[in-house]
């Protein structure tokens, strides 16, 4: 026989239990939300960015992010999502609980590839906003900055100028018996934007650390901007002997398990003027496919 406190103890779980299941709000339209990132009159909310952006240099995922206002008129899960401009992105996602005016912080994706304004466009339901950012020199912060996987960076003697970027085509080719480690980025394509490929032929057929240079066929360096302004392209990249220049190239390590390779390089190579250059302070690291 059950007690009459236990009796009400277990009435009350059993009506808690069943509003739980059976009292909670359905969320509408399959659980998705609604609503416009503009004000009633049809304006964008302003959107507030977070933090300071430095091209080669992935963002803070605490520190660098845009804060979006929402006016969502049903509840529900949300998108809230970026085009990718200049390598980077922006999205945030979760539940609108009420509705009205909302914020959201938006955060990034990818690494930003180079010095500039860029602008985003920011979507919403059938809503679209845009905002920018300004996207730093990373040479600000310092010059010796040690730099991520799959980043690249030198300076030119002659002009002064530090060039930096990313690779995104990292693999070995087969040349015969030969085979020739192979970093690359994308090809230029629009204004502000460069090309970059290291060459180094491998005598032992494997990666391994050590000193290569450009007087050694097939290992060279090809460095293009969208205007085709091109350091040491002749030739494929290899310097012709009689221009007296070498870029020295080093493996510092590699890493079989990570398959993360670090170097550096130095030296002397032709400019798009025909006239010798220095090269300074040239580093990369790279993930092998």
């Amino acid at each position: 026989m059950i007690k009459p406190v236990a009796y009400v103890a277990l009435l009350f779980l059993l009506i808690a239990s069943l509003c739980y299941t059976g009292c909670q709000k359905e969320l509408p339209d399959g659980g998705i939300a609604r609503g416009t990132l503009k004000d009633s009159s049809g304006i964008c909310f302003n959107e507030i960015v977070h933090g300071t952006f430095y091209n080669g240099i992935v963002p803070g995922s605490d520190t660098a992010y845009v804060e979006v206002k929402v006016n969502v008129t049903k509840p529900g899960q949300y998108t809230i999502s970026t085009n990718e401009q200049n390598g980077l992105s922006f999205s945030g996602s979760g539940v609108f609980v009420n509705t009205g005016i909302n914020t959201v912080k938006l955060h990034t994706k990818g690494v930003p590839l180079n010095k500039a304004v860029t602008g985003f466009a920011v979507y919403f339901d059938t809503s679209e906003c845009a905002f920018s950012i300004s996207v730093h020199d990373s040479a600000e912060l310092h010059p010796l900055l040690p730099i991520d996987n799959n980043n690249w960076k030198f300076t030119d003697g002659r002009s002064g100028i530090t060039y930096k970027g990313l690779f995104e085509n990292n693999y070995l080719l087969e040349l015969g018996t030969l085979k020739v480690l192979v970093l690359a980025t994308k090809p230029a394509q629009q204004p502000g934007d460069s090309t970059f490929m290291i060459n180094i032929g491998l005598p032992s057929g494997v990666i391994k650390p050590g000193n290569y240079s450009t007087d050694d066929a097939p290992t060279g360096i090809v460095f293009k901007t969208f205007s085709d302004a091109c350091l040491n392209c002749a030739g494929g990249g290899l310097i012709p002997l009689s221009t007296g220049a070498t870029v020295s190239l080093t493996i510092n390590s590699y890493d079989e398990t990570t398959k993360i390779i670090k170097g550096h390089f130095s030296g002397t190579t032709v400019d798009w003027n025909n006239i010798v250059s220095q090269i300074k302070d040239g580093e990369f690291t790279a993930v092998m496919r």
